[in-house]
This record gives C-alpha cells, structure tokens and sequence, in this order.
C-alpha cells in the first residue's frame, strides 16, 4: 500500500493510566502492560510474535521510546523523485526548512515507523517538510 503526500498519525495512548478527577492520570498496578518509567509502552508477548510473524522486528522509537513492530519496505532506500516509484513515500531527509519546490532527489521511506525530520519529495521537488517523533 502506497501512501501519497502527508498523513496524520494515531494520537498515543498510554497504555496502563486511568485518570481521576483529583490527581490524573496514574498507572494501574493490577495492568499487565503498565511498566515502568524508564521503560514505557512495551509490547506484550503475543504483539511480539505477531509483529515477527509479518515480517517485523521490535524497536524502541521516538521520545518516549516507546516499542513499535517495525516492517521494513521492499525498496528501502531506494533512488527516487516521486512517491509513485517509492511503496510509501519518497522523502529528502532532514530536508525541514529547504523551500517548498526546491529541485531535489530522495530515497524510498525505509519501513512503516516514519519518524524524524524529512521533506516529502514529489515530480523532483521537495512538497513539504515535517518532523514527527
């Protein structure tokens, strides 16, 4: 599946906190998934062997560190001027703040876990740049 320009992601959800009127949001003890600050959001067992059934492998990604079933693509890195040569997206690398429209080349997005700062690379030129942690 191709995706063509941006896209927006899922809001995170922390696993294992309820929130109450007086004090927040605190863990719940009796939750297999809650854990511990210098850990957050593991993935359980069965997340774990469904993520290497398709092909994925287990990373700690972004600020929080937080465990994702990471699936690369089959064009990983990849040459390219345009998402239509790319399975996901064409993109320029630490390309945030280079202007709109500027003449360029990008490789084919690595896997599905897209983070840190990149332009999106479309007809050779850079569409847009983001950051996404």
């Amino acid at each position: 599946m191709r995706m063509k320009g941006l896209f927006l992601l899922a809001p995170l959800v922390l696993a294992g906190c309820v929130a109450t009127e007086e004090r927040g949001p605190e863990m719940v003890q009796d939750d297999p998934r809650a854990e511990s600050p210098a850990y957050p959001q593991a993935m359980t067992a069965a997340e774990r062997e469904a993520c290497m059934a398709k092909g994925g492998m287990v990373e700690r990604r972004g600020m929080m560190q937080t465990e994702l079933c990471v699936v690369p693509y089959a064009d990983a890195g990849k040459a390219c001027t345009d998402s239509d040569q790319c399975q996901a997206q064409c993109i320029a690398e630490g390309a945030v703040g280079a202007p709109p429209g500027e003449t360029t080349a990008g490789i084919c997005q690595r896997d599905d876990q897209l983070f840190g700062c990149f332009g999106v690379v479309e007809d050779g030129r850079i569409e847009n740049g983001i950051c996404l942690d």
